[in-house]
């Protein structure tokens, strides 16, 4: 981990849509099931995983849900 990486005072705040559809995609949820269990609709579950990939430095869900597993958001 980087020095940065420890950095605890720049942690991205993800709202609250952000946390939830990237707590639901590290349990296995497909779009079209945060879809279905938010009742959001697509474009707003894609425009919150786009902006906490974003938000989170990282570039794709994958390495956004690890990141903010390290950084204890999730």
């Amino acid at each position: 981990m980087t020095s940065s990486e420890n950095d605890l005072s720049h942690l991205p705040e993800l709202t609250e849509i952000e946390r939830r559809c990237l707590e639901l995609a590290a349990n296995g949820r497909t779009p079209a099931d945060i879809v279905l269990e938010t009742d959001l609709a697509m474009p707003r579950v894609a425009e919150a995983m786009r902006s906490a990939i974003d938000k989170l430095g990282t570039r794709n869900i994958t390495g956004a849900i690890t990141r903010a597993i390290r950084l204890d958001l999730l």
